[in-house]
């Protein structure tokens, strides 16, 4: 074979020549990146659309989901305030009556007080064993007195002097007791206000 011929546009090589002048290279360089900065924003606001498009489920549900937490907060609040009023205005009633009763145990006559005062009574051939006392605010208090008389006549002088008392109303002896002479057995029901 023998040598090849070469066409003369072969051999040369690729170059590219730009024939316009300066000022219109400026301006299509101008025009150029311009819309390259189109292309670029607009694709850039194309991907922020679509990733809010995507992210609006996730969105409506966060939003649900934060409604239905502040609907059961309120009504735990409503909960936690019905009972908290319900325990204040139970403890509320019970000072009440706490005060209410010791109100009415400054009017109750007091058993040592009427203990004292009956065994301060002159009682020669008395002993007495028991007493028993049950205080009324709004009625006459009752009282039992128990002991044992050596004589009758020590009994009757007893009672008689328990009668006298400005705080007893009536001194109540069973006539059966007076039956024995000697070391009587007796129970004396006493009521009266008390008020010493």
């Amino acid at each position: 074979m023998g040598p090849r011929s070469v066409l003369p546009y072969e051999n040369m090589e690729l170059e590219l020549t730009n024939l316009l002048p300066e000022e219109r290279i400026r301006s299509l360089r101008r025009v150029y990146f311009t819309r390259l900065a189109v292309v670029a924003v607009l694709l850039l606001s194309g991907v922020i659309l679509v990733h809010g498009v995507l992210l609006l489920p996730s969105y409506m549900y966060l939003r649900n989901q934060v409604g239905e937490r502040t609907a059961s907060l309120v009504a735990l609040t409503a909960t936690l305030a019905g009972s908290e009023e319900k325990e204040i205005s139970t403890r509320v009633a019970a000072l009440g009556a706490d005060s209410a009763y010791l109100a009415r145990l400054s009017s109750v006559p007091k058993a040592s007080a009427a203990v004292r005062a009956i065994t301060a009574l002159p009682r020669s051939g008395i002993r007495l064993t028991g007493f028993s006392f049950a205080p009324k605010a709004d009625a006459e208090t009752t009282m039992s007195v128990s002991g044992v008389a050596t004589t009758r006549e020590a009994l009757r002088t007893f009672e008689q002097s328990l009668a006298g008392q400005p705080f007893i109303t009536s001194a109540d002896l069973p006539i059966s007791v007076y039956a024995k002479e000697r070391d009587i057995s007796f129970t004396i029901s006493l009521t009266g206000p008390f008020t010493l």
